[in-house]
This record gives structure tokens, sequence and C-alpha cells, in this order.
């Protein structure tokens, strides 16, 4: 019945028109994916316009040549414009989900394009549909529904199906039974009735067939052109193809790609001579490990050398960045191989045959382990040996030399006789030590010498160096004599093979330090007491740097209000070796050294930085020690700490030691006054100690004065802490300086600071020194 109203209802020749024109706009869809899928970036995008486009073309254009064949004994009217709006219909709903199908990877992703697309041809198909005048249209819901999924199955196949979506013939065919199924069902499920009355103007069908001329026009253009398109990168791509292979095959360096999966897609002719293979020998397409397998078969190797050759590959499959490997071969060469990981998975793997270069290389070694004037091995030859004897279970023992008056000798005689005592002590300690034995120069006039055997041994050996080595040397008519100082190291003393030459270094000093002419023995806390300060020093410079130095925050607490108003700030080290360093530690060492001033530069820049960003009555107390207060520097500090933080000067007090202000009386006035001019508070610490006098709070302009913590600590049991603390307050009191107490740790002190005046107090009590972050967090529960 269907098909009966399908071939009365139909014109032969625009049925057969329609479906050529679906074939070719098919064919030139699959061409166009397949090169989607090929290209990538800005020229995907183009190629994706381009399916789009062809599509939605195709599918509008097949439906309405098949309607200008449709119902020849009525005469059909189309209104233009929806006429028109279908066709981009059709390009939006079904050439652009066939266009993301075409750059998708996922077959999931791919059919549910696919499918979407489908349903688009079901969308254009009824849109075109209601362009249909003065006719009313009664559907089938059943055939309409089953005419959709022949759409959306048949597109869903074609994009999802991995074997039919790679091939273009299967693309086309089923994009031309998706259009044509869906239209041609469709179309024998709906019954057109003339509406009486109806102004059917005919001129419309010629519109109509110009529209459809001109799609099918624009499809056989586009063919046109991708062909040509085609062509033209078809050539460029042989061009390419012949430039690449004449330079790979010209390279001196075996070259090859594996991709993703681990398959060969590119190699060259140095590549197949390296393993040995027939020139012309087609790789392509091999995995690793079948290489690897056909490399053996032709080499005859063994189980276990297969074994260790996959081993190896899977240690380059492993690389995720570019390296550099060497590889001996079976023949001795030696092959310097360089990984190169791609982006898009996969790598390239180059092979020089670098054996003249790494054999040439270690003659050099050879040579550059020997001595050339004593010919004894040198310093690098010491340490490969330690390197290679040294083991916790073989005790060997290491003495290093070094001659005494031999720079005395030089001065006086020259080197060229320096030269010859050389040669004549190095030929007295080889002949101690006998063949078996080891002795090397290191330079200038230090020498060593490996001793297995227990401490006795070593010690017994070392006297007999010493001994030797003092007994006049004569070279020509020179009678010179000189001495040894040595310093002996055992490797149960030392953890490993730098430590030992560490330990032995430290002892031999120890002997110069002592008086010479004698042997010392490494002893445990030598070398700790010699590095610490050297590393504390050292590490200091860089700490800032490294983040390792922060600031902790111990807050002041009003005793009238009872609220935190302020913050003192202490600088604290986490050093990555030593762990937390105390500042009485490293202040000291940095006030030495005058690291002080960056680091104290660098506390007031953080502080104020860290406490502008909390609320508007904290303040934060800094300490500046005396090498920072003598400096010219200090104002410039402190004004571009508070320029760059945003802080109000009344924010920041610092604070100073007695210490720090007991010289040049009228010069520290001027300094103190000008710190004053900027609003920033000063504040006195550790009152009561050190130099303290009554007549610094008469001559300098201090705002605060902090009681040390000695006279808090001692204050309950001792009367007379109480009674200079209570002096010193009534005085400050009188004379309009705040009081601060320091060391607060139980009730009743704070209860008996509260008793007598006392402003303000800071301690353990109170709170103990914490990071701006937990600071944060306090002020706002207090808040």
């Amino acid at each position: 019945m269907l098909l009966t109203r399908l071939a009365t209802q139909h014109s032969v020749g625009f049925v057969l028109a329609a479906v050529f024109i679906c074939l070719a706009a098919g064919w030139l869809l699959a061409d166009l994916s397949a090169r989607v899928a090929e290209a990538s970036g800005v020229v995907r995008r183009r190629w994706q316009l381009g399916v789009a486009v062809v599509a939605g073309l195709g599918v509008w254009t097949t439906h309405f040549v098949a309607m200008l064949g449709y119902r020849p004994d009525m005469l059909l009217s189309y209104e233009i414009w929806t006429t028109a709006a279908s066709a981009l219909l059709a390009i939006a709903l079904t050439g652009g989900p066939l266009a993301l199908s075409a750059g998708a990877r996922d077959w999931r992703a791919r059919a549910l394009w696919g499918g979407l697309a489908g349903a688009g041809i079901a969308a254009m198909h009824y849109s075109g549909m209601q362009a249909l005048e003065g006719c009313l249209q009664v559907r089938a819901p059943g055939v309409s529904l089953v005419a959709g999924l022949i759409g959306v199955l048949s597109l869903a196949g074609a994009r999802g199906a991995p074997r039919l979506a790679r091939s273009r013939l299967a693309t086309c065919l089923l994009f031309t039974f998706a259009v044509g199924g869906m239209h041609f069902l469709a179309i024998g499920g709906t019954e057109l009735v003339v509406q009486e009355g109806a102004d059917i103007a005919g001129d419309n069908k010629i519109v109509l067939s110009v529209f459809t001329s001109a799609g099918a026009a624009i499809l056989f253009l586009g063919a046109f052109a991708t062909i040509l398109t085609a062509r033209r990168f078809e050539a460029q791509e042989k061009a390419h193809s012949a430039v690449l292979s004449t330079a790979l095959e010209n390279m001196s360096n075996g070259l090859v790609y594996l991709d993703q999966w681990g398959r060969v897609q590119l190699y060259n002719r140095r590549y197949l001579e390296i393993y040995g293979f027939e020139i012309g020998l087609s790789l392509k397409g091999m995995t690793a490990h079948e290489i690897v397998e056909a490399v053996g078969d032709r080499h005859d190797w063994s189980a276990e050398r297969r074994e260790k050759a996959r081993g190896r590959l899977l240690e380059w499959e492993s690389v995720d960045s570019f390296s550099t490997i060497d590889y001996e071969m079976d023949d001795g060469r030696i092959m310097q191989v360089e990984i190169r990981p791609v982006s898009r998975g996969g790598m390239v793997v180059t092979f020089d045959d670098v054996t003249g270069e790494r054999q040439a290389q270690r003659r050099i070694e050879e040579l550059a382990f020997l001595d050339p004037l004593t010919k004894l091995p040198n310093r690098r030859a010491l340490n490969a040996r330690i390197e290679r004897d040294y083991h916790p279970r073989q005790w060997f023992k290491l003495l290093l030399i070094d001659l005494d008056r031999f720079k005395p000798v030089n001065d006086t005689y020259g080197h060229g006789v320096g030269d010859l005592l050389l040669i004549q002590v190095a030929a007295r300690l080889s002949e101690i030590v006998g063949p078996e034995g080891f002795v090397a120069r290191l330079g200038g006039d230090e020498l060593a010498i490996l001793i297995q055997g227990d401490l006795d041994k070593a010690k017994a050996v070392a006297e007999q160096v010493i001994e030797v080595l003092a007994f006049p040397f004569q070279i020509g008519e020179l009678t010179i004599t000189i001495g040894c100082s040595i310093g002996l190291c055992c490797t149960d003393d030392a953890r490993d093979a730098t430590e030992l030459m560490q330990f032995a270094d430290i002892a031999l000093y120890e002997s110069k330090r002592n008086g010479r002419g004698r042997l010392s023995c490494y002893t445990t806390g030598m070398m700790e007491a010699m590095s610490e300060r050297v590393q504390i020093e050292a590490d200091m410079r860089l700490a800032i740097e490294r983040g390792e130095m922060h600031l902790a925050y111990q807050p002041v607490l009003a005793l009238s209000e009872n609220r935190v108003i302020g913050y003192e700030a202490l600088i604290r080290w986490d050093h990555p070796l030593l762990g937390p360093v105390s500042p009485s530690r490293f202040i000291p060492l940095a006030e030495e050294t005058g690291q002080i001033l960056a680091i104290g530069a660098w506390v007031l820049r953080e502080a104020c930085r860290q406490v502008a960003a909390l609320p508007d009555e904290a303040y934060v107390a800094v300490n500046v020690s005396a090498v920072q207060f003598r400096s010219p520097l200090l104002l410039s500090h402190l004004t571009t700490a508070l320029a760059t933080s945003g802080l109000p000067p009344h924010r920041l007090e610092i604070e100073l030691t007695e210490t720090a202000i007991v010289e040049d009386g009228r010069k520290i006035v001027e300094i103190l006054s000008a710190i004053r001019q900027l609003g920033v508070s000063i504040a006195m610490d550790d009152f009561g100690t050190g130099y303290s006098s009554l007549s610094h709070l008469r001559d300098f302009p201090l705002d605060r004065i902090k009681i040390d913590r000695s006279f808090v600590a001692t204050a309950e049991e001792d009367r007379h802490s109480r009674v200079v603390i209570e002096g010193i307050t009534q005085i400050a009191h009188q004379l309009g300086i705040a009081i601060l107490a320091e060391g607060v740790e139980t009730p009743s002190q704070l209860d008996f600071l509260r008793s007598i005046g006392c402003e303000a107090v800071q301690g353990y009590l109170i709170g103990r020194p914490v990071r701006m972050l937990e600071t944060e967090s306090a002020l706002a529960l207090s808040a």
C-alpha cells in the first residue's frame, strides 16, 4: 500500500535526481569527515564548517528535488522564506552534529552526534513540509516515528561504528539511506488535501526549482573544490614526504618513531644498518617488542639476552621527558640513544654511534687519574678508589698528609727544587706502603695513603711516615729538612666515602693547629664543632630567599581594657637540616658578620606588611639590634617598610636594648628623635638588666619601657624584685612613659602587675608566639 502510493505520487526522474544528489553529498561528506579527523586547530574547524554546509545542503536539496516530482497531479505552492529557513535548519541540526562527530575520538560520542544529526533530518523534513501552501497535511504518527528512527539509527551507526566510520563508501550509503529512507517513508505516511479557494501560485514551483538547482550547484561545486584541494594537499604531502625521506635516508644517526601504541610509524636506512636488518625491509606497523624479537632471531640471542633487551625497552618506554642514554651493543659499539616523548603519545628515538668519542674520553680520563710530576694517583683517583672499596665491612683507614715547611723550600730555592723534593717524598711513601699499598698526591704538598687493616696498623704506618719524612732530603748540594702533619680517619667513623675524606681533613687541621709534626685521629664532634658555625653563616645568607625564616607574633594585653592591643614580631628560622634554629644562635652571628642589616630590613618589611591587614588598633613591635641602630640605613629601612605596606606609623614600635644606646648619647638622641618624627614609637627592651640607668629615662625620648622577665619571674618570692618593679612603674608614670612587663606566666603574676598599675603585659599566660594566620584567627575569636 505504502509502496504503491510512493510509486504513483512521485515522478521517477525527480526521485533518481534526488538520490543522485544525496549520493554525491554523502561521498563528499565522507571525504570531508576524513579530513576533519586528520586535521587540527584552525584547519580542522574549516573542514568542519565544510562538513556542516555539505551535509545540510545535501539533505535540504535532496528533500526539495524529490518534492519537485511529488504529486504531479497537484499544483503545489511553497512559501519562500520558510523554504529558505529550512535550509539553515538543515545545516544547523544535521550538518552541525555531523561536523562535531567527525572531530570526536570516542565512538560513543560519535554515535551520539550521529543520532542527533539523524533527528535533524526529520526536523528539516517537517519544517520543509511546513512551506507547502494551500493544502492540509494528514500524517500517520507511526510512519513518522519509524521514518525518524531510520535517520537516527543510520547516522548513529555510520558515525559510531569504527569500521563504518572509516569507510567512505559505507558513510556515503548510510547517509543516503538515512536521508532518502526518512524522506520517502515520511512522505508515504502523509496525505495532502487541497483547500477550497486556496490561492496557489504556480511561479512558486519555479522559485523552488531555482532554490534546489542552486543547492545542487553548491554541492557539486563543493565536490569539485574538494577534489582540487585534496589533490593539491596530496601533491604537497608527496613533496614533503620526498623531502623527509631524503633527509631521513641521509642522516648519520639512526631514527625510529613509535606511536602511542608502540608501533613503528617511521624509520630510516641507518636504523636498519645499526641492527643488521636488510635494506628495504619494512618495519612499519611492527611493535617495539616485535622488533626486539626480530633482532634476537637475527643475532641468535639467548633467552636471558632477550629478557635483558625487553627490560631495557620497558625503561625507554617509561621515559616521560627528553633523555640521553649510552647503550653498549653486543659488538662493543657504544650508541648514544636520545629518547624524545611526543605530546600526542609515542616517542622518537635516535641512535648516534659515539664509540670513538667514548674510547677517547676513557683514555683522557685514565691520564686524568695520574699526577704528572710524582706519577702517583691524583685526587680523582683517590676518590674513585675510596668509592670503589668503601663498604661497612671492609675496614680501611685514610691518612691525609700535609708537608710541614714546604712553602719556605719553594720560596727559598724555587719551584724546581720543590718539585724534586715532592718526587723524593713520593718515593719514600711508596716504599713504606709497598706494592700493594695506595699513595696519592692530592695537590700541592698534600698527599694521602689508604691502609687496609685496623687502627693500630694505621697508627704504626703514620708514625713511620712522620719519622721517614723528618729525615733530611738531599737534592743536589742542598740538604733540606721538612716534616709532616697527619690526619687519620677510619671507615668505622664515617658513614660514607665523602665523610671519610671530610673527617680525615678535619683531623689534619687539628694536627696543624696543635703544633704540626704529629698525628691526630678524628673523634666524634670534631666536624660538628667546626662546621656548625660555617654552615649557619652560609645558610643564613639564603634563608630568607628560600622561605626558611618567618615571623611569629606574641600578643600584648592591655590590663585596663583587658584586650590585645598589639604584637611583638619575633623571627624564627626553620633550617632544612638543623630544624628550628634559636635566635640566640644565629642573631649574634648575624650581628658579627653584618647580615643582621638585611635580616632586620626584611623583618621590618614583613611585620609591617602582615600587621597592616589587622584591625587599626593593633600595633606591632619589632626588635632592632645595636648593629642596625648604628647603621645609617635604619631610617631608610623604616620609611620603606611603612611606605610599601601602608601601615600607619603610629602602629609601628621599635624595641631597643639599653646596650644599643649606651654610646655617644647626643647622637643617640638625634637618631631617636628622627624615628619619633616619623610617627614611630620607641620602647626600651629588657629594662633593669645590662647597662640600666635611670638617666636613660631622663635623657632619651622613649614611649614605653619593657620590664625584663627576670624581675617578673621572681617577684612573688623576692621582695627586692617586687620593689624594683613597683619603683620603675611609679617613675615611668611620673615621666609619662608606658610600662609593659614581659614573661607573665601565672595568674598571680598577672594580679600583682595589675595591682601596681602596670599598663600592659605579655608572656605565655597571655599567648605564645604564633604565625600571622593563627594570630588573625585568635583576633577574630576575641572580637
